[in-house]
Formats: structure tokens, C-alpha cells, sequence
């Protein structure tokens, strides 16, 4: 075999293997288009449970998280806010999205936990007695901006007010209690 033989063979060859790997590579793209995204079927399926789908002016982000529980505070019949929980595999895991029904204006904060900028002079070790009588859990503490972030009481829609109107009995202790709030990049 001579050599203008062997490279017309290697050519053919490497042509060939380039074609089969395209077809491999296309034929695996067209399988995730065509597969349904897990999150879209749940969410599907908690609206078909009655709750609510996002509306579109929320951001695209919070489209991709998972509803795992929806509703109307403060109740059905006078509702003021539609409140739902979303559940994120990658980012913050647990994130409530507030529509004020009034104003139309949305509001995007954590489910699980609240921030309480304590008062001068207090430490947060006298939070202690306040976190211990309901059952709370402290999950972090930035002693420079006396910045404490806090559980929240359960894992219903009304979580977060449930939790600042508690800590209410113990306001000596604090400036403020408000939800957790997530903030989004403008684009």
C-alpha cells in the first residue's frame, strides 16, 4: 500500500467517524429537546390540585422552581395576598413568591427563615429564652450589623407573618423582624 493509499484510507476513515459522532451527538440532542422537564410536570400537576400558576411578570428564574404549595392570606374569602412556595433544586431551596392583590406588585423572600436586626446593646445569646419558647432555630448571626437570621415556625404559606407576629412579645429585644428578602440582578 503506498502512501497517497494510507492518507485517502485515514481521510475516508476520520470522515466517517466524524459523520457518526455528529449523527450520536444529534441524536442525543433531539432526545433532551423532546423529553418533558420534571419541574414543568409537577408544577402542571400542583395547579391541577388547585393551586395557581405563576404569573409571567414574575422573573424567569422563579419559573423554574417547583410549587409546592399555594393560597390566599389572610384567608379564601378576604383574600389580600396570593402566597406561593416554590421549592429550587440548585439555588436557595425555599423561596415564597407575595402578589399583594391590591397594588398587583410581587414580593420574592425566603420561606424558611426571617432576619431580626437586634437593638443596641443586645447580644444574641438573649435571644436565647425568645427562640427556645417557640421552638426556633438560629441559623445565623452577623455580630457586626447585629443581623440575626432566624427558622421559621412551620412550613405553611403564612410561615413568615406567622413568625415575625410571634416575636412580637419579645420586641425589646430587636429593631426589627421582616422577611427574608431575595433580591434579583436587574437585567
Amino acid at each position: 500500500m503506498s502512501n497517497s493509499d494510507r492518507v485517502l484510507t485515514y481521510l475516508v476513515g476520520f470522515g466517517i467517524g466524524m459523520i457518526l459522532v455528529w449523527m450520536i451527538l444529534a441524536r442525543r440532542a433531539a432526545k433532551e429537546e423532546m423529553a418533558v422537564d420534571p419541574w414543568v410536570v409537577h408544577n402542571a400537576q400542583a395547579v391541577e390540585a388547585g393551586a395557581e400558576p405563576l404569573p409571567a411578570a414574575v422573573p424567569a428564574a422563579i419559573h423554574k422552581g417547583k410549587i409546592i404549595d399555594f393560597g390566599y392570606l389572610p384567608s379564601v374569602d378576604v383574600p389580600q395576598e396570593r402566597v406561593w412556595l416554590l421549592n429550587f433544586e440548585e439555588s436557595y431551596p425555599y423561596v415564597r413568591v407575595v402578589e399583594d392583590l391590591g397594588s398587583g406588585e410581587f414580593r420574592y423572600m425566603a420561606a424558611d427563615q426571617i432576619s431580626i436586626q437586634l437593638a443596641d446593646g443586645v447580644d444574641v445569646t438573649a435571644l436565647k429564652p425568645m427562640l427556645d419558647e417557640l421552638g426556633l432555630r438560629l441559623r445565623m448571626f452577623n455580630r457586626k450589623e447585629q443581623l440575626a437570621v432566624v427558622g421559621v415556625l412551620h412550613t405553611g404559606i403564612g410561615a413568615v407573618p406567622d413568625t415575625i407576629e410571634a416575636l412580637n412579645e419579645w420586641r425589646e429585644l430587636f429593631v426589627s423582624a421582616q422577611p427574608d428578602v431575595l433580591r434579583f440582578q436587574p437585567r
